[in-house]
């Protein structure tokens, strides 16, 4: 009775996984391994960690800070000092004629 509670070394046997279409067209183009395909592959695989783990989530961040825990709003955008007639330019000196 024990006996058939052991495993074979076949057993068990699962049913093939489904793969999606992206991995199936990834290991259709890796079946010829070629420096430039294994290339291509990891250029793909960074550009999908840095999109996924870096720039949206720090979109998110960004997003987060700037319109919901800044205090006054639009108090990160910067305005230039406004330039009247007669005023200096500080950077060349130059100035500003009147109208």
């Amino acid at each position: 009775w024990l006996k058939d509670q052991e495993l074979s070394p076949r057993e068990p046997v699962l049913p093939p996984t489904k793969k999606g279409p992206v991995e199936r067209f990834w290991n259709n183009f890796l079946q010829e391994r070629s420096l430039w395909r294994i290339y291509t592959f990891k250029a793909y695989n960074g550009g999908v960690f840095a999109l996924t783990r870096v720039l949206i989530p720090a979109w998110i961040v960004h997003y987060y800070v700037k319109y919901h825990i800044e205090t006054k709003p639009y108090a990160n955008v910067i305005l230039k000092p406004r330039l009247f007639p007669g005023d200096t330019i500080l950077e060349t000196g130059e100035v500003i004629p009147s109208m």
